[in-house]
């Protein structure tokens, strides 16, 4: 068998597109849930969602670069610093969720009475953020022992994951949201304990298979530290930057009305459903081609690339035809306003037209993650976030009053830029000259690996 093939790909990447999916159903169902209270609760748990996701994009982002390192170590054996790389993803999802915690505070003290004018809008945001926050240490540290696992080719552990913590966090939902039995109504404030709760569940599992798997966290040396973060920094911030484009845009539908801003959340819940299985095949062709760069196999990281790409093609394909079939129809069930219903169905026909450039684009970028070629990423990931998205966005959907159909065509644009500018980047992988082996494996830089690939037997 080809190493490298869409057979090895589907087998890490349905376990990881499985529990991402699972994941975000907690986002879905608080969502849904919302809806059913009002559409002033449903906006502003929304809307601080976005921030938590924000948040935790930046620091996953950072925790990513162990992933890379974790992967590279495995391909090319070196099991000393396999360990090391696993424990500095540990200890650095550790600070970064402190300092995520303490992040939140400020935007809850600060931001929000300033940001949002509606006083049942920001209530719920308030409610549900004071609570949240103290998860993200729990999340995060999690996230480092899930970015270890997942170099190690474990993507089953999210999965199992995902689904313990979003089934308790339904059930959870279900009583703390509306009361139930001894519990009182608690809406806002009983979707985030819910979630809280669930983020301690899944914590707890991680541990028990990082312990099965890699047994300990030791104290990791300083340079696997720093290859860790010089690899996940550009990641985190990239994440950021793109999250923080589509916070500002989120604050401009809030002050045209909460049924655009509404709208505009259930839409983006909806596409998750697509996007992530998405991101789960372009994460498990970033895994494969870390490990096959660790083991000097360029044919095989550039295979990977390939058969991810069909893959995400095909899975997002078929979703872009479901929205475009069924769109008003889901929407419906997360609100009962017209109004709503209305505005979201046209935005999943949007959805639709990017879903094949967002598989492209994130096949391509992960892969150049893999690769450590990370500070590309980060510099066309804010280029198009703030200068296409942003300025479409706000041209089209504030200036002239398209509203949430304005935002979304600026990321229409933003997301067919990346898939071409990476797809352009990407090529070059098969020849070795974007790969960073000085921080994958602590090696000097090698810029033509050619005769090596092409020796390796397949």
């Amino acid at each position: 068998m080809r190493q490298g093939n869409a057979r090895e790909v589907a087998a890490l990447a349905w376990p990881l597109s499985l529990g991402m999916v699972s994941y975000t159903v907690m986002g879905v169902v608080d969502t849904l849930l919302m809806g059913q209270v009002s559409t002033e609760a449903l906006a502003g748990v929304g809307l601080s969602n976005l921030f938590i996701f924000t948040s935790l994009s930046f620091f996953r982002g950072i925790t990513s670069g162990a992933q890379s390192l974790v992967a590279a170590a495995d391909g090319a054996r070196m099991k000393g610093r396999l360990e090391a790389a696993a424990s500095a993803g540990v200890l650095i999802g550790l600070i970064s969720g402190l300092i995520a915690a303490l992040a939140l505070v400020a935007v809850t003290t600060l931001l929000l009475p300033v940001a949002l004018r509606d006083e049942a809008v920001r209530g719920a945001a308030t409610d549900y953020l004071w609570i949240c926050l103290l998860g993200q240490p729990l999340a995060l540290s999690g996230a480092g022992m899930l970015a270890a696992l997942q170099g190690l080719g474990h993507t089953r552990v999210r999965m199992w994951g995902s689904l313990v913590g979003n089934a308790l966090n339904v059930a959870l939902d279900l009583v703390l949201i509306f009361g139930w039995g001894p519990f009182p109504r608690m809406e806002a404030r009983g979707a985030a304990l819910a979630s809280l709760i669930s983020a301690g569940a899944m914590w707890a599992l991680y541990a028990y298979f990082y312990r099965q798997h890699l047994r300990r966290v030791i104290k990791p040396p300083w340079a696997i530290i720093r290859d860790a973060i010089l690899l996940g920094l550009p990641t985190g911030l990239q994440a950021i930057s793109g999250m923080g484009a589509m916070l500002l845009i989120n604050l401009l539908l809030a002050e045209m009305g909460a049924a655009q801003l509404a709208a505009s959340e259930i839409a983006i819940n909806i596409i998750s459903v697509s996007f992530l299985p998405g991101y789960g095949i372009a994460e498990a062709g970033s895994i494969l081609v870390g490990r096959y760069l660790g083991g000097k196999r360029l044919d095989a990281a550039a295979r990977a690339v390939a058969s991810a790409r069909a893959l995400a093609l095909a899975v997002m394909g078929l979703c872009g035809l479901v929205f475009v079939l069924w769109g008003e129809q889901i929407v419906a069930r997360f609100s009962p306003d017209p109004v709503v219903i209305a505005i979201a169905a046209r935005l999943l026909l949007y959805a639709a037209a990017f879903q094949l450039f967002d598989a492209l684009a994130m096949v391509h970028m992960s892969a150049l993650r893999g690769a450590g070629d990370t500070r590309f990423n980060l510099v066309v990931g804010v280029s198009c976030s703030w200068g296409l998205m942003l300025p479409t966005a706000v041209g089209m959907g504030y200036l002239l009053e398209w509203g949430a159909e304005g935002a979304w065509l600026g990321l229409l644009v933003e997301i067919s830029a990346l898939a071409l500018i990476s797809g352009w980047r990407v090529r070059g992988l098969a020849r070795g000259d974007l790969v960073r082996f000085d921080h994958l494996l602590g090696e000097p830089q090698k810029k033509d690996l050619a005769l090596t690939s092409a020796a390796a037997p397949s």
